[in-house]
């Protein structure tokens, strides 16, 4: 008789009920393409009982018309305004989105939730950053 005993250990960001996520902010992944020397950060914390996100993203050698929370399926496409999140903002944009649906939820967790800077010269979009969960610590 032969046999054996695995066990499965639960990790990743579905897990737990804060999930911290980040975003670099830049031209690079851009649709259509731009070319910016502008650039920035997101920092995220998600409460998934309470499906609140509290964001805070800073940008530099940007005007921006404005900040939006995107969504693209596959994420590296160009997505539909989610929400935006201000409007004419300078430097730093923070505060807190509620999660609307689960579908949503699933978005921001699976990484096609993006932050989207347009500006006059580029309406779709001058500087992007995907929003994608931070790496978890046993």
């Amino acid at each position: 008789m032969l046999g054996f005993v695995t066990s499965c250990k639960e990790e990743g960001p579905h897990k737990d009920d804060i999930v911290k996520f980040s975003a670099v902010i830049n031209s690079s992944p851009t649709v259509p393409k731009a070319t910016s020397s502008a650039q920035g950060t997101g920092v995220f914390e998600y409460n998934k009982n309470t499906m609140e996100l509290k964001y805070n993203i800073n940008f530099q050698n940007i005007t921006p018309t404005s900040v939006t929370l995107n969504a693209a399926n596959p994420a590296w496409e160009r997505g539909g305004i989610i929400q935006e999140l201000a409007s004419n903002p300078t430097g730093q944009v923070s505060g807190s989105y509620k999660i609307k649906t689960n579908e949503e939820q699933t978005q921001l967790i699976m990484g096609q939730m993006y932050i989207n800077v347009p500006t006059e010269l580029y309406p779709f979009g001058e500087i992007r950053g995907q929003i994608l969960a931070d790496k978890f610590e046993e």
